[in-house]
């Protein structure tokens, strides 16, 4: 192994094709992981634009610009700057009967906002979102918060480790 791939291995995730690897791979609290598996819903939010469950939601807003352009033409089609934020809620990644609790950061309340932009800018905001549902599957990059400790039967966690989320994004469907 070359110097080079040495230096940058411990920045890379290792990637985890199947949970029940976690222990194979020696895995440690505070490993970065990246692993792919289907949503359960732990809790949801309501998408303000859409009116769906959601468990993830990036939001983008652009109201409308009221300065002139260089031309001096109207604005109408302008968009002075962008606002964008995130909102998402603790879920559980599964693949082949073994579970995981994935924590997030919980971000803005994005239905807050997006009533507040509507209020100052009215139909002149233009506004889009990106959600992830239940039933989606995903890939996730994090560091491991907690595995499950091999003691007791009687006093296991429910879940094979914890998982600290710092990406995620949705897979594309076969």
């Amino acid at each position: 192994m070359s110097l080079w791939n040495r230096l940058f291995r411990r920045f890379r995730p290792l990637v985890i094709d199947d949970f029940g690897e976690l222990a194979e791979h020696d895995v440690t609290p505070g490993s970065k992981v990246e692993l792919c598996g289907e949503i359960e819903a732990l809790e949801t939010i309501e998408c303000p634009l859409e009116g769906t469950q959601c468990i993830a939601i990036d939001y983008g807003a652009w109201p409308q610009s009221t300065t002139a352009g260089i031309d001096g033409a109207a604005p109408t089609s302008s968009r002075a700057f962008q606002l964008t934020c995130h909102q998402a809620v603790d879920f559980i990644l599964h693949r082949n009967g073994l579970r995981l609790l994935v924590r997030v950061d919980r971000g803005r309340d994005v239905s807050e906002l997006h009533h507040q932009l509507l209020e100052r800018y009215g139909l002149g905001l233009r506004s889009e979102v990106q959600s992830i549902v239940g039933g989606d599957r995903i890939r996730v990059t994090g560091a491991v918060e907690r595995l499950r400790d091999a003691g007791s039967p009687h006093r296991g966690d429910p879940y094979l480790a914890v998982i600290a989320a710092q990406r995620i994004w949705r897979m594309k469907k076969d």
